[in-house]
């Protein structure tokens, strides 16, 4: 298993779609940043503030990060993890 570790303050959860096909959300407490350290298999996304993380029971979770997008990038490109 690989890992990358990573200032993550927790955003928001999706827990999917309503019976009308509207997007169920739920703010998450926006906290400190925290030092966290996230499996790879379970990043969906990343983006230039935010990573996307798969969860139990079908949720994603949407964390905001620090330290920049080029920057995680880089990272994932030094492990081998990221194809330009």
């Amino acid at each position: 298993m690989q890992y990358i570790s990573a200032r993550i303050r927790p955003a928001k959860v999706f827990h999917g779609y309503d019976q009308a096909g509207k997007l169920v959300t739920a703010a998450m407490p926006n906290e400190h940043f925290v030092e966290k350290v996230i499996k790879i298999e379970r990043i969906l996304s990343i983006t230039e503030d935010h990573i996307f993380i798969q969860c139990p029971h079908d949720t994603v979770q949407n964390w905001e990060y620090e330290g920049g997008f080029d920057a995680m990038k880089g990272r994932l490109r030094q492990a081998g993890l990221l194809i330009d």
